[in-house]
């Protein structure tokens, strides 16, 4: 029996019709009756009873339209099962960026560099539960339930106050974040859990912040503040160094201002994403001065 004749078959069983079966295979009327007689004879068994202009199944026919049912299903999700397999042994590593993402895309870049024949797929999402590798924040809106089959390392990261070089401020070793409530922030768009982290700072000591400008680059906001149009916060190694003369950088003495950053390994059974989850938290580690927490 070839696959071939028992899908012509099964169509013909499922159409009850030769010509309407056909049209519906795409093929010749006299190809397909020809490929079902050839299945009769090779089982020696008849598959079908004329009915007028149409055919219906004999007993053994039926009995063979039941049993291809079940087979011809599995037949079709086997390319999907197999596209499933190789990802899970191969080069597809899914990562979700829910925090820390300038520096998470930085590092994938140079993981890149480094073994190109990987391919990444990036989410941005807190409800996506799908993906080989997160990096997210300590908010409970955030942070997933981690199962005990994954893997996941926690780094803590120090958030310090950005002020004009030429401001009052950056003439302080430290500051209290009440003393900056009558000033405008400059902030960086998009990052929601930031936002919202800091923002608890601030409702900690009394003040929403007032939001002069938002904008989705940090050397952006970085320069802004350079330019005395505001103060911001910044996190002390996610968004790299300072770099400028401008703008000086404050540890903030009340309230503890700092985040917790967790990386997290969803896909234990890939080689290839646990390879890569330990790069994230060997150079995460590296960058912030930390052994996991």
């Amino acid at each position: 029996m070839e696959l071939t004749q028992l899908k012509y078959f099964y169509a013909a069983a499922e159409c009850g019709h030769i010509t309407k079966a056909a049209e519906k295979l795409h093929i010749a009327q006299p190809a397909l009756t020809q490929s079902i007689r050839r299945l009769e004879n090779e089982l020696g068994v008849k598959l079908f009873v004329r009915k007028g202009r149409s055919i219906a199944l004999s007993r053994c026919g039926d009995y063979l339209y039941k049993q291809l049912g079940v087979v011809l299903k599995t037949l079709d999700r086997i390319p999907d099962e197999l596209m499933k397999i190789s990802e899970l042994e191969g080069k597809t590593i899914r990562v979700n960026i829910i925090a820390a993402s300038l520096l998470t895309t930085e590092l994938i870049i140079e993981y890149k560099r480094l073994h190109p024949d990987i391919k990444f797929i990036l989410h941005q999402s807190e409800d996506d539960d799908c993906c080989d590798c997160t990096v997210s924040t300590d908010l409970p809106e955030y942070l997933p339930n981690i199962p005990k089959s994954c893997l996941s390392r926690s780094f803590s990261e120090e958030i310090k106050l950005a002020v004009p070089a030429d401001s009052y401020y950056s003439k302080l070793d430290s500051i209290q974040l009440s003393d900056t409530k009558d000033n405008g922030f400059i902030s960086l768009s998009g990052s929601k859990p930031f936002h919202t982290i800091c923002e608890a700072f601030c409702r900690k000591v009394g003040f929403a912040p007032e939001l002069v400008f938002e904008s989705d680059s940090p050397s952006t906001v970085r320069g802004l503040i350079g330019a005395g149009m505001g103060i911001g916060f910044w996190p002390s190694y996610t968004w790299g160094d300072i770099n400028t003369d401008n703008v000086v950088l404050l540890p903030i003495s009340y309230p503890d201002c700092r985040r917790k950053l967790t990386v997290i390994c969803n896909n234990t059974e890939s080689p290839a994403t646990c390879e890569f989850y330990e790069f994230l938290c060997r150079r995460f580690g590296e960058i912030s001065g930390q052994t996991e927490e």
